[in-house]
């Protein structure tokens, strides 16, 4: 109950009258308590001064602040308490959490089929209504690209590490682009094809320009005749994109590096929100923004503050990816590279849309701390398994080990 809320960004709704990470899940986290020290003083911190500065400053929105810091820490509480040192918890809790986004792309295909029944699915396994349809289980259809974004990355990568046969690859590959062909997103498209290029290089080295290619025919066959553009049957990543021909992200981006030009130091240091500073532009009518999370951050907060955060909190990410990078052939480090991968790709995917880690995402959120949880918890093994190799050898002080 609690990693559905949490998945699904239900904080409130018309069947939770109370914050459901409250409600659900730090009964789960007292009834099933680990005994251990909190590791994430240092994340706490970053995340609550980022969100303080960012919405509660420079945006003057405490609403936001006080539901992204209160989902933030049940998060880390879960992490922390509930999985401890438990590998059986976390792997269950990561095969729910895929398992929850998987559903959400099948409503998401159905959607496509009985546009009425599924709304009304939709919007009582929310519990608010919907806004934007075709999708999954979500109200809009850009939230559903943070759900689409790290599972066709997660899904590709594991079918690579954790199967043997190049057919199931092949299958999970057609159906990752069946689900971004219907989930109409072409941020996931892009991060997609980033994070499969960038593992495939680091795994396969100089046979990977053969395997890409092969995986560009199957890609081109697939959009050609597979599902064909000009069916129209049903809504896709083409029809999309020709009725948003005239957003241009690109423009926005670079409007918004202009208006940064006038307020270098961040626009809360002048008194300024985004509506004072837009009202005026065309690009920006309707109260739109430039649909690029970290490039608002740094607008509103400004460079010094804003990138010296952002350094800080993907800091150890970085560091465990390189990890993990430089030890793809190991076993022990398989979940965590699919994890580091997926976790790129919805990082990648906040590059061209407002919602990101900062606002507790909760796709962003669950593989920010997975990754730190998972890495923290081969390190204890490491630890205890070299006390145990000391013990047995009579000959080698433990302290050398340790």
């Amino acid at each position: 109950m609690y990693l559905y809320t949490f998945t699904f960004g239900i904080f409130l709704n018309s069947f939770v009258r109370f914050p459901s990470p409250i409600l659900i899940g730090l009964p789960l986290i007292a009834i099933f308590w680990q005994s251990g020290r909190f590791l994430y003083i240092r994340e706490a911190l970053l995340f609550f001064a980022a969100n303080f500065l960012y919405y509660g400053i420079a945006q003057a929105d405490l609403q936001s602040v006080s539901v992204n810091c209160i989902t933030i820490t049940v998060c880390m509480l879960f992490f922390n308490f509930f999985v401890g040192l438990d590998f059986g918890r976390f792997k269950s809790s990561t095969i729910i959490f895929f398992s929850l986004l998987i559903l959400s792309v099948i409503v998401m295909l159905l959607n496509h089929v009985y546009p009425s029944q599924i709304m009304q699915l939709r919007s009582k396994l929310i519990g608010a209504e919907i806004v934007q349809s075709p999708s999954g289980i979500t109200s809009t259809i850009f939230n559903f690209g943070y759900q689409l974004a790290p599972l066709v990355s997660f899904l590709f990568i594991a079918s690579i590490l954790f199967i043997n046969s190049w057919i199931m690859r092949i299958v999970v590959l057609i159906a990752c682009l069946i689900s971004i062909y219907f989930g109409m997103q072409r941020s996931v498209l892009l991060t997609f094809a980033l994070s499969a290029v960038i593992f495939l290089l680091f795994y396969y080295k100089y046979k990977s320009v053969i395997i890409i290619g092969i995986i560009g025919v199957i890609t081109v066959v697939f959009s050609t005749f597979f599902i064909s553009k000009s069916s129209g049957e049903y809504d896709n990543i083409f029809a999309k994109n020709d009725r948003n021909a005239e957003e241009d992200r690109g423009n926005l981006m670079t409007e918004n590096l202009n208006i940064y030009s006038d307020y270098p130091l961040g626009l809360m240091f002048y008194g300024k929100t985004w509506r004072d500073v837009t009202k005026y532009n065309n690009a920006y009518a309707g109260g739109i923004t430039s649909h690029n999370a970290y490039l608002m951050f740094i607008t509103y907060v400004g460079p010094f503050l804003g990138i010296t955060l952002l350094l800080l909190i993907y800091y150890r990410i970085g560091k465990i990816f390189k990890i993990a990078l430089l030890n793809i052939y190991n076993k022990d480090h398989a979940l965590l590279i699919c994890l580091c991968f997926a976790f790129f790709a919805v990082t990648l995917n906040a590059m061209f849309h407002n919602a990101w880690l900062i606002g507790a995402n909760s796709a962003s959120l669950f593989l920010y701390f997975a990754i730190l949880h998972r890495y923290n918890m081969q390190l204890a093994t490491e630890e205890d398994n070299s006390v145990i190799e000391g013990e047995l050898d009579i000959q080698m002080p433990i302290s050398l080990y340790v």
